[in-house]
């Protein structure tokens, strides 16, 4: 039991202590007819490092002192919809079909935002996302 107990929270802090900086962002809605039937959004932090060109991506204004008491990962989580038009323009494409059965229309859409490589820094006033390729 307390050796179970002690690989959890070594494991935990291996976890924090590799996977602080980098994330992985992608994205995808799927709507029917107008009505949103599937969605997934995921920010996860990732376990390998990698050493690249970094991209400044944007600027989200922060709250007064909010980066110091969250975590990274709970700052992006909590303000996903200030970070999702941040990562638009990159690798995201969209699916569309009408179908046509017994006079019935149906018009499915797929959006898909590819995963993504970023880091988040908090300087000033601002949390910066910067992508690597």
């Amino acid at each position: 039991m307390e050796r179970t107990f002690f690989l959890l929270v070594l494991l935990g802090f291996s976890t924090s202590l590799f996977s602080s900086e980098h994330f992985w962002f992608s994205y995808k809605v799927v709507t029917v007819n107008g009505a949103v039937v599937f969605q997934e959004k995921n920010i996860t932090p990732v376990m390998t490092p990698f050493n690249g060109v970094s991209h400044t991506l944007c600027e989200i204004p922060l709250r007064l002192r909010y980066h110091s008491k969250f975590s990274k990962e709970q700052f992006l989580n909590e303000n996903f919809d200030k970070v999702l038009p941040c990562f638009e323009t990159l690798s995201a494409h969209i699916l569309s079909w009408n179908e046509y059965r017994l006079k019935a229309n149906s018009d499915r859409i797929e959006h898909v935002i590819e995963p993504v490589r970023f880091t988040v820094d908090f300087k000033d006033e601002f949390a910066t996302i910067k992508t690597f390729r």
